[in-house]
């Protein structure tokens, strides 16, 4: 069984419509999302949309759900470390989804548990509980520090994403963050992906790196130019 894996699409649909292309033609049986589908990008109700008619499709929330069904902070400074203008751009794109969209993301689990070829999966976007509070917090985690995020986690397979670093730590507990699709960073044209293959007795991970036309996606930034949007260039594309 191959097995699609991606993490944090942050409303960037030219990454998304890239990397599946790449998994058509390595024949990927399901896709696998670990969240934060929504945020940052240009194109927020069109990526909903997209990733709503992914056939095989499993996928949780990611904290940038959460700030569109849970509510975002008021005040600055506060917990989320979220600035004024980050809050304006939420609301920006929170304005932009339809309601078909916002059920979906609504319906979405914080974490789902599946087993696959006999091995125990659990996908999730990073160590959050059922209210989206992170639990046992580390930004760029190791092997121990993954095992005490997730020791109530008993799985073969840990799939996450939040941080958009490319992570794989294989040891008792495989766990697997391929990296952030939407949001390339110093990586610019780069979709960050993997292909997670199982049979009854091995579990390997191949990591993609999907060359895109990134320049659409700036382009559309800087023609509707919405809040923080020169932030998000800088930091998450490398601009």
């Amino acid at each position: 069984m191959k097995l699609g894996i991606i993490t944090d699409i942050h409303n960037n649909l030219i990454t998304l419509k890239a990397v599946l292309e790449r998994f058509r033609q390595m024949q990927c049986d399901k896709i696998i999302c670990c969240g934060d589908i929504i945020g940052i990008g240009p194109y927020p109700e069109e990526t909903v949309q997209f990733i709503m008619q992914i056939p095989n499709l499993i996928a949780v929330q990611g904290n940038h759900e959460r700030y569109l069904l849970e509510g975002m902070p008021k005040f600055y400074p506060n917990k989320e470390h979220m600035h004024y203008e980050e809050m304006k751009h939420h609301k920006w794109e929170h304005n932009l989804l339809s309601k078909k969209s916002i059920g979906f993301l609504k319906n979405l689990p914080y974490k789902t548990d599946m087993v696959c070829a006999g091995f125990r999966i659990s996908v999730m976007h990073y160590c959050m509980d059922k209210k989206g509070n992170f639990i046992n917090y580390r930004q760029n985690p190791t092997q121990n520090d993954l095992n005490k995020m997730v020791a109530d986690v008993d799985a073969d397979i840990i799939l996450y994403g939040h941080n958009h670093c490319r992570n794989i730590c294989k040891a008792e507990t495989l766990y697997i963050n391929v990296g952030s699709l939407g949001c390339p960073a110093r990586d610019k044209n780069i979709a960050r992906a993997g292909i997670l293959q199982l049979d009854k007795k091995t579990a390997e991970i191949q990591t993609l790196d999907v060359e895109y036309d990134v320049n659409t996606v700036i382009g559309r930034i800087d023609e509707i130019h919405y809040p923080a949007s020169d932030t998000i260039k800088k930091y998450f594309y490398g601009i």
